[in-house]
Parts: structure tokens; C-alpha cells; sequence
């Protein structure tokens, strides 16, 4: 038996098992990659860090094959998803990420996950939607891009035969001429003149214009774009009427969802900014 503190060395690697995981570290020792998984758990909330290291990276084929999990959260230091991490994760059928932390997420990352449902990929700052990402996800029935995504990469939604509709910010430029490959029932939702239009209009796929929204993040209540101790302490300030209440405070402070902002709000912030707080919408991008 391999105790918690020891190491594998595999061709060069430092592989650091604990308990159901196994760890490596990159980027000069600064940062943990999740080498590999495996658990049997259902539900698995990636680890914030490991020997005082943020895990900010989930690796190659990490968890390649897995057929128990069926719900996964990213935690808030995830900014990575390696090629092929999730490839044919059979059960696997919700992924959330805990704040807007992940840029990349790799080809293949989540190719033949057959049961996958919903992943909320309006929560990410990813720029590419890579090649083959989400090929052969045929539950997969809705998608929202972020506004940060530029480029749809070659079958990046090939053979996803209940893809019923796919949001496309009016930021994406490139889209690959097979990236909707056999997804026959697609439906694309785009703006007027945008390319997803215009590649929707040449492909003859079905489309439907939108009018652009705002959207916000639950938790940045000063509106800066990002979630911080600070928010929790313009809360207090506003609530004390201490600084006046900017235009939209009561969408963005309202962490709780009771309808009104309170200190209790602060609370969830300064939770959530610790790590103390895993199944929350703070972080997350919401429309006005």
C-alpha cells in the first residue's frame, strides 16, 4: 500500500498519490495538476490544492473511462482541461464550474460522454471551443458559449444527434465547416450579421436571431467583473448607506436568492472567497 505522502517517480514525473487521486506538479513547482483519478464516487468536487499548492490544472486522460461519476464541479483555481481529460465518461451527465476561473478546455476534453446533459459553459472564459470537445455527447441538448469565445474548432459538436440549441456570441469570428458534423437537429441561436448567422444561413442549419442581453456575476457587487473580499465589504458599505447603491447592486449582491440583500450576502462572499462555501451560483454569470 502506497501511504498518502508517497511519491511515484514514472519516467521523469513526481506522481503524488492521496488517497483516490494522484498529483503532479508544473510550472516550476508553483501549481498541482490532477495527474489522474481514481475514485468510484458519483459526485466529485475537484480539490482546491495539494502540499499548500493551488490545483489549477485537470491533466491528459485524467479521467479517461470513468463509469461512475455523474456530476462534476471544477473548484474556483481550475483554469485548464487537458485534452481528452473526461474522454468517455459514460455516466457523466452534469459538469458546473464553482467560479469563472477555467480558459482552456483542450480537444477531446469531453468526447464521448454520452450521458452529458448540461455543462455551463457561459461560467468560463474559454476563447476556443477546441476540436472534437464535445463529439459524441448525444444527450447533450443545450449550450451557451461565453462571450469570450473568438473560435469553434473541426466536429467541435459532431454527432451530438439531440443538440437542440447552441448560443453563439456575436465575439466568435471562426467557425470550422464540420464543427456541427451529423448534429442534425442543431438549432444555433445568433445575432444579426454575426458569422454564426452567416454560417448558419451557408450550411443550412436552423437558426434564430437573439437580442443581446447584459449579463452580470453573481457576487461582484461593485461591478469591477470579478468576485472579491471587497464586494463583500461594498455590501456592508451599501447596506450601512455608508456609499450609494450602484445601478444593478440588487442582481449582483443578492448571493442567496432571497430576493433582498442583506448581511447574510456579505457572508456568502467572504464563504466563498475561503473555499467554505461548494455548491453556490456565486461567480456565476447571470442576464439582468
Amino acid at each position: 500500500m502506497i501511504s498518502a505522502f508517497a511519491c511515484l517517480s514514472v519516467s521523469a514525473l513526481t506522481l503524488l498519490p492521496v488517497g483516490p487521486w494522484i498529483y503532479h506538479e508544473i510550472n516550476d513547482y508553483t501549481e498541482v495538476e490532477i495527474y489522474e483519478y481514481n475514485g468510484e464516487d458519483t459526485s466529485v468536487f475537484t480539490p482546491y490544492s495539494n502540499n499548500l499548492l493551488p490545483i489549477t490544472t485537470v491533466g491528459a486522460n485524467a479521467f479517461d473511462g470513468n463509469s461512475t461519476l455523474t456530476t462534476l464541479t471544477l473548484s474556483k483555481y481550475i483554469t485548464t482541461v487537458s485534452h481528452h481529460a473526461f474522454l468517455n465518461c459514460s455516466a457523466l451527465e452534469t459538469v458546473k464550474f464553482q467560479s469563472i476561473s477555467v480558459t482552456t478546455i483542450d480537444d477531446y476534453a469531453f468526447a464521448g460522454c454520452s450521458s452529458l446533459s448540461s455543462i455551463s459553459l457561459e461560467n468560463t472564459l474559454i476563447d476556443t471551443v477546441s476540436k472534437g470537445v464535445f463529439m459524441s455527447c448525444e444527450s447533450l441538448a443545450e449550450v451557451t458559449l461565453p462571450d469570450t469565445v473568438t473560435n469553434i474548432e473541426s466536429q467541435a459538436f459532431a454527432y451530438c444527434d439531440t443538440l437542440s440549441k447552441v448560443l453563439i456570441p456575436a465575439t466568435v469570428t471562426t467557425i470550422a465547416d464540420d464543427a456541427f458534423y451529423a448534429s442534425d437537429n442543431t438549432v444555433i441561436y445568433c445575432y444579426e450579421n454575426s458569422a454564426a448567422h452567416i454560417y448558419a444561413e451557408n450550411y443550412s442549419i436552423d437558426y434564430v436571431l437573439i437580442d443581446e442581453k447584459e449579463k452580470y456575476i453573481l457576487g461582484d457587487a461593485d461591478g469591477d467583473g470579478m468576485v472579491s473580499v471587497i464586494d463583500a465589504t461594498y455590501i456592508q458599505l451599501t447596506l450601512a448607506q455608508k456609499i450609494e447603491k450602484s445601478e444593478g447592486f440588487d442582481y449582483r449582491a443578492d448571493c442567496d436568492g432571497d430576493g433582498t440583500v442583506s448581511v447574510m450576502d456579505a457572508t456568502n462572499v467572504q464563504y466563498y472567497m475561503a473555499g467554505l462555501l461548494l455548491d453556490t451560483d456565486i461567480g456565476n454569470k447571470f442576464e439582468y
